[in-house]
């Protein structure tokens, strides 16, 4: 038999990688200049900016299974469109209504939409890839979140420094509109019909999906607390270490160094889940994003803080498609969308906690102290691993 056409390289997934780098783009420009927002135009501190960066995360949580949900119903195009739409209502919100008011519900706004494409262009891609080629797929498509973190803030930065942040928020509402209209582009995705939906059958298809993805979840939500810390308050973090915000060796230039180590490390390990399995592959993810984070909690300087993010770079490379492939090895076809959306909800969920958590912390000692909180996570996730994760050579990256 004719083995499938190799996916990576359709005009689909180049079609969906293309607009999950600018979604990723749009949250990585407009989350870094919150603080700087909030100080200068809100006149808040380090609480308030956590707690408007955490809102997005928490809309996310929320809206990532209601839009798997929905997809796995109504159909993909549809909820990604809606949510590509909201998203862009989100930021425009926050160009013209520059107050508490306003930044609230927009952040939310934003949450709900961007979170909502997220998932399903997710559960697109593993609806168009053969089961034999998703670790690949997976792999690759990861890379367009590290773009988009890699570039957004320096896009972010530089036009908030040169027009201020209405313009960065302007910006990204053209950002997720191209995303959308890259999403109308995309073919229709071929899935099995789904059973007619009633409250019990919902009910079973949650549960179920929460038993399979629970244990992924909870180490999602711990190292991606590490990323929402940073993203948030890393060039605070710096700054206060007298590291400038941009230039070369600037604290922005530090998300450019933990994408590209991401990429490279990709690139280099993109077979260790399927090699050594995806529960040890978690394993070493974790040590090196403790190692990581704690380094960079004591970072002086660029160079330190660049050290620090290759390691966590290193370390993330593997997680994301060992995770994913932990997560849906369980997951019926018919509910694909809304295990994929649960999955993600846990790390939305980690990602508010990193905003919340560090600007408490920030508030209440310093920035030292919320980065060495986070590390500690990454080995309470190591030793979730270790209780209640096993590799099943027979399952792994496959559906029932």
């Amino acid at each position: 038999m004719t083995p499938p056409r190799d996916v990576t390289r359709t005009a689909p997934f180049w079609l969906i990688f293309a607009a999950t780098t600018l979604a990723a783009m749009t949250n990585s420009a407009s989350t870094p200049i919150i603080p700087d927002y909030v100080e200068g135009v809100l006149g808040g501190g380090a609480t308030m900016s956590g707690l408007i960066i955490s809102l997005s995360a928490v809309a996310a949580t929320v809206a990532m299974p209601v839009a798997g949900m929905l997809g796995d119903r109504r159909g993909y195009r549809v909820v990604a469109l809606t949510g590509g739409a909201t998203a862009a209502l989100g930021m425009l919100l926050l160009a013209v209504v520059p107050s508490l008011w306003g930044a609230g519900p927009a952040r939310l706004l934003f949450g709900l939409g961007d979170a909502a494409a997220m998932t399903l262009l997710m559960a697109w891609l593993i609806a168009i890839a053969p089961h034999e080629q998703r670790g690949k797929a997976l792999s690759i498509f990861g890379l367009s979140i590290w773009i988009g973190l890699a570039v957004g803030p320096q896009i972010g930065v530089v036009v908030n420094q040169a027009v201020g942040p209405n313009a960065v928020f302007a910006l990204c509402v053209v950002l997720e509109l191209t995303a959308a209209a890259l999403i109308a582009c995309l073919p229709r995705p071929t899935r099995p019909p789904a059973p007619a939906a009633t409250r019990a059958r919902n009910l079973v298809a949650v549960w179920h999906a929460f038993r399979t993805v629970w244990v992924p979840g909870v180490v999602a939500a711990a190292a991606w607390c590490g990323e929402g810390l940073m993203l948030g308050f890393l060039i605070v973090h710096l700054a206060s270490r007298g590291v400038p915000a941009s230039g070369l060796t600037g604290a922005a230039s530090v998300f450019a160094v933990f994408s590209v180590s991401v990429i490279g490390a990709r690139i280099v390990l993109a077979n260790l889940p399927d090699l050594i399995g995806p529960v040890r592959a978690t394993a070493i993810s974790l040590c090196a994003l403790a190692a990581g984070l704690g380094i960079l909690a004591i970072a002086h300087d660029f160079w330190v803080a660049a050290a620090a993010q290759v390691l966590i770079g290193v370390g993330f490379a593997p997680l994301y498609p060992a995770l994913t492939m932990l997560a849906t090895r369980g997951l019926r076809s018919e509910n694909q969308a809304l295990g994929l959306g649960m999955f993600a909800s846990f790390t939305s969920l980690g990602y508010a906690s990193g905003a919340l958590v560090g600007g408490a912390v920030i508030a209440a000692a310093s920035t030292v102290w919320a980065f060495l909180l986070v590390a500690g996570l990454q080995l309470v996730a190591l030793a979730t691993v270790a209780l209640f994760a096993h590799d099943d050579p027979q399952r792994t990256g496959r559906q029932r």
